[in-house]
């Protein structure tokens, strides 16, 4: 090897260190700051803020403002001719941000099984494409029937009722998206991956076709 060459490998290798120690320097730096949470599993994940937000859940369930249409005697329809259709689990989620802290305040433990503490988590949206057919358009079934299976659906918008909204995006396909809330892990960063108010993967999206109607003849 000549004199030049291994001046060339000697200048690699340390702009190499220089970069591992930068990158550990400001991974060392994140952690101090607490925007770095070490998992149990080995993993790491980064915190969008340290702020602690509340997530009272008196306040979600109470908050069923939400103006709907939606059809609450379809549950027990078990055939397409009756006009009741079902998709299930989902096609996509897509986070609203990214983790941050949040309090859980309440009583989460009887309903959902979880001690109020403060737990790394995220809302995610939620997105099924379901079919129409031309000239039609889906219409939710109303999750909070007394009829409704439990457990099947996420929440509707930004509110604590259970549902879903479908929005048409051609003449044969429709989008129901629903909301959740996820639980990566708690500040010890002992991982739960908990799902709420329901699994995803569980998810049945019940609906009927309404035909499109001219309200100008």
């Amino acid at each position: 090897m000549t004199i030049i060459s291994t001046i060339c490998v000697l200048f690699g290798l340390a702009l190499n260190s220089c970069d591992s120690k930068e990158d550990e320097f400001f991974m060392n730096e994140a952690e101090q700051s607490g925007n770095i949470i070490s998992l149990s599993d080995g993993s790491k994940i980064e915190l969008t803020d340290t702020t602690t937000y509340i997530l009272d859940i008196g306040e979600i369930e109470n908050d069923t403002d939400y103006q709907t249409s939606d059809i609450s005697d379809i549950f027990t329809a078990t055939t397409r001719a009756s006009g009741v259709l079902r998709a299930y689990g989902y096609d996509s989620q897509e986070p609203e941000t990214g983790w941050k802290k949040y309090y859980l305040k309440g009583d989460w433990e009887t309903k959902y099984g979880i001690q109020p503490a403060i737990y790394i988590g995220r809302y995610v949206k939620v997105h099924k494409n379901l079919s129409v057919e031309k000239g039609t358009y889906a219409v939710a079934a109303d999750y909070t029937s007394d009829k409704a299976p439990k457990n099947v659906m996420g929440w509707k918008g930004k509110t604590g009722t259970i549902g879903f909204i479908p929005t048409l995006k051609s003449d044969y396909v429709a989008e129901g998206e629903t909301r959740i809330f996820i639980i990566n892990c708690d500040l010890s960063g002992r991982v739960y991956n908990k799902t709420y108010p329901a699994d995803p993967s569980n998810f049945v999206w019940t609906y009927k076709l309404e035909e499109d109607q001219d309200l100008w003849d």
